[in-house]
């Protein structure tokens, strides 16, 4: 019975898929082609201006006027300092509140 169930549910996928072909090959699903944009913008070929100004070369020219300086020195920072830690959930299970975090060192 096992193999009488194996060859009908085969025999079914490959009807199926003969059926699909056939129609798809009828054209009865009608199909869409996408039209080829026309090209409105007309830009002139050898300008030398993009969004920006560009020189010669390609390169663009930039100035500063004015910035305001950043520090970006951090001090302060200790390797032993304490952080504030709120575990909700490991590995997709809840942590209940006030055991201990199941740690595995490998």
């Amino acid at each position: 019975m096992k193999v009488d169930k194996y060859t009908k549910v085969l025999l079914t996928v490959i009807a199926v898929n003969l059926s699909i072909l056939t129609l798809k090959n009828l054209e009865i699903f009608p199909k869409a082609y996408a039209n080829k944009p026309a090209n409105t913008l007309k830009t002139p070929v050898n300008t030398n201006y993009g969004l920006v100004p560009l020189n010669e070369d390609g390169s663009i020219t930039v100035r500063l006027s004015d910035y305001d300086k950043v520090n970006v020195n951090i001090v302060g920072i200790e390797t032993d300092d304490e952080m504030e830690v709120n575990i909700d959930e490991i590995g997709g299970g809840f942590v209940r509140h006030g055991g201990p975090v199941p740690v595995v060192i490998k």
